[in-house]
């Protein structure tokens, strides 16, 4: 046998084999050996400080910017909003857990025990609006500030968040502090701070 027709019999062969095993795929094989998606990375530092009012497409009053940027992030969620938060009084940031709660977001809250029943303390606005609300008596206070944004689902079309800072949700804080607020979407820290949460939510009972 010549070596050209060696060589064309190797590679019809070849190409008989590709063939087949292509052919014989399933949809399912087709589509998990596609190269996965990037997915979309986030990291904002925000600050609050003394800068003016600004009008703001999330809310219909003028907002400082880092309390733009805030509102921003919480417009966020598709499926879940997981907030920790020792004390909130904030009529703007009430109102979107709200609307998210209208449009079938699942939103959970832990608060401070003494701060849930604090002047102006929106708690009992979430809870006529089926929105659980947590909190535990105890010595120590709960003092976090974070909450996580489709961080407790599984669907894969969303970029889970967590924000993080000294901000309490309060107008004091957003209008008239010096605070900060760090968005990310590294793994990492929010599968941390969801540890976290989904422990204080078993071991703190509803407001009632």
């Amino acid at each position: 046998m010549s070596t050209g027709r060696y060589y064309t019999l190797v590679i019809a062969a070849c190409g008989a084999v590709i063939g087949y095993y292509y052919g014989r795929r399933t949809p399912n094989q087709a589509i998990q050996e596609k190269k996965p998606r990037k997915t979309k990375e986030i990291h904002e530092v925000i600050m609050f400080s003394d800068e003016g009012l600004i009008s703001s497409k999330h809310y219909r009053n003028s907002v400082t910017p880092g309390m733009d940027r805030v509102l921003h992030y919480l417009n966020f969620p598709r499926h879940t909003l997981d907030v920790c938060m020792y004390v909130m009084t904030s009529p703007d940031i009430c109102n979107v857990l709200l609307k998210l709660n209208l449009r079938r977001v699942k939103v959970r809250v832990i608060l401070d025990a003494e701060m849930a029943f604090a002047s102006r303390s929106y708690f009992s606005r979430l809870q006529r609006q089926c929105i659980e609300v947590r909190w535990i008596k105890s010595s120590n206070i709960m003092h976090h500030k974070f909450c996580l944004i489709d961080a407790s689902t599984e669907s894969n079309e969303v970029v889970p968040l967590l924000m993080n800072g000294s901000l309490n949700w309060t107008k004091q804080a957003t209008h008239g502090n010096y605070e900060n607020v760090t968005v990310t979407s590294q793994r990492e820290l929010v599968e941390g701070y969801m540890k976290e949460f989904e422990r204080l939510w078993v071991l703190f009972k509803p407001i009632v």
